[in-house]
């Protein structure tokens, strides 16, 4: 299955697990209709968001990067940098603040 396999089958769940504790909510609380129904759809919303967050985190993820090989990197230059398998920041100048 793909990508947008998946994301269709979450929405779905998402849908679904809504539309179930908005459902038990209007069922099983002992207050007015329309306390519980949003009650219910409250709960529902937090559950498909936390749903969403992980699959957002399962599904997303990609392959790591490819490596490349050993001994490419060049830099030339007063204030060059080359780096091989960084996996931090690296700041240049005379600052040393990030600007993204």
């Amino acid at each position: 299955m793909g990508r947008t396999g998946r994301w269709l089958l979450v929405i779905f769940g998402s849908l679904l697990v809504f539309g179930l504790c908005v459902l038990l909510g209007d069922l099983l609380l002992p207050w007015d209709q329309s306390t519980r129904i949003g009650t219910g759809a409250g709960a529902g919303a937090v559950i498909a968001g936390v749903l969403g967050a992980w699959a957002s985190s399962v599904i997303g993820s990609s392959a790591p990067p490819v490596a490349t090989m050993p001994g490419t990197s060049t830099a030339s230059g007063e204030r060059a940098v080359a780096t091989q398998d960084n996996s931090g920041v690296i700041i240049t100048g005379d600052n040393g603040t990030v600007q993204r």
